[in-house]
């Protein structure tokens, strides 16, 4: 079960959690440069705690990286793991832990709004530049510290990827073979923030719009918890790790294709087990939760990217290996997808406007 702290001004409850637990010895894993930015707020926080700290993560957790801090810091010397800064950061603790088979308990605490990992019992791991998913019920943050006050000062271009993470993690839940009843609340619930929010957030340095989008970033990861990912994101990983596209970046790619596809669903293509008839009835309440119909799918999103300072075409983007990215689809994900996409694949990848 997992305790969480969401509003601004929220890194002050560590203290509270120090107390509770009492650790002796704390592992500090961070981002460099956001951790830079806040440590006025937060070592203060630690300052009556010992603690090691570790910064030495790239921004797609690597396994070989995971393994130096391990031999470096053996997991019984201490009793908690705290994480600040961004997704990767997080699932490089999640990893951490994991890989050391220890029970301590984990502190999450994002410098970003989107990827949602503090509230998700799986981590992404890269082994040799393929990706892999630990997916454990022991790596869900025991606490979460969700704080908007963190994201101030995040450039632009990391805002847009985190937010448009947030914002398909959320529209992926909503329509993912294996979402519920619950999942999908919580989807509807991140969606609703996001639209009211995220042009706002990436643009300006409005603590309104940063408070919904640290919030809606925790409920879309409480959803994707629940339902897990789909398509967007298997298409996504091979595109971030052959070139080098932020993992947000990446998945908004897909997500006008994959919407299209979805709404056009049949009965020889759907995947879900509660039928094509449900599918369409789905899609079309996502639909109207943002505002659109079925002809201006693609306008819609373009014309956010654009906004966002989000490139969006193949071409411009340097894309132009089609076979390596039809070969390194993780296909789980694929199959929580409603619609059976294999055949649209290759217009995915051809598709340049």
């Amino acid at each position: 079960m997992q305790q969480s702290f969401v509003s601004r001004g929220a890194i002050s409850n560590l203290s509270y959690i120090l107390e509770k637990t009492k650790p002796a010895k704390i592992i500090l894993f961070h981002g460099k440069h956001s951790f830079a930015k806040h440590e006025g707020s937060i070592l203060p926080l630690l300052s009556n705690t010992k603690f090691d700290a570790y910064s030495n993560i790239s921004p797609n957790t690597k396994h070989e990286e995971v393994v130096l801090a391990l031999k470096k810091f053996n997991a019984q010397d201490y009793d908690m793991v705290v994480a600040v800064g961004g997704g990767s950061v997080i699932d490089f603790a999640k990893s951490y832990k994991h890989y050391s088979e220890s029970e301590m308990p984990l502190v999450a605490i994002p410098t970003t709004a989107g990827t949602g990992s503090e509230a998700t019992q799986f981590a992404v791991v890269y082994i040799n530049g393929k990706k892999h998913s630990l997916d454990k019920p022991n790596i869900l943050p025991n606490f979460a510290i969700v704080d908007s006050q963190l994201l101030d000062g995040a450039p632009q271009y990391l805002k847009a990827c985190t937010a448009l993470d947030a914002y398909c993690q959320a529209i992926e839940s909503f329509w993912a073979v294996d979402s519920t009843i619950k999942s999908r609340d919580l989807a509807v619930d991140a969606i609703t923030l996001i639209n009211d929010s995220i042009e706002d957030f990436v643009l300006t340095n409005s603590a309104v719009a940063a408070d919904q989008m640290a919030n809606a970033a925790f409920i879309s990861g409480q959803a994707i918890n629940i339902s897990r990912t789909t398509a967007a994101h298997a298409l996504s990983y091979a595109i971030t790790t052959k070139y080098n596209i932020p993992h947000g970046h990446a998945v908004a790619l897909s997500i006008p294709d994959l919407f299209a596809a979805n709404i056009n669903i049949t009965e020889e293509t759907c995947q879900d087990p509660r039928g094509y008839t449900y599918v369409r009835n789905n899609m079309g309440v996502l639909l109207d939760l943002l505002k659109i119909n079925k002809s201006n799918i693609a306008t819609f999103f373009y014309s956010l990217y654009d906004k966002l300072g989000i490139e969006w075409r193949f071409s411009k983007l340097g894309i132009i290996d089609r076979h390596y990215l039809q070969q390194a689809i993780d296909m789980t994900r694929l199959a929580n997808n409603p619609k059976n996409i294999s055949e649209d694949l290759p217009l995915f990848w051809s598709r340049d406007n």
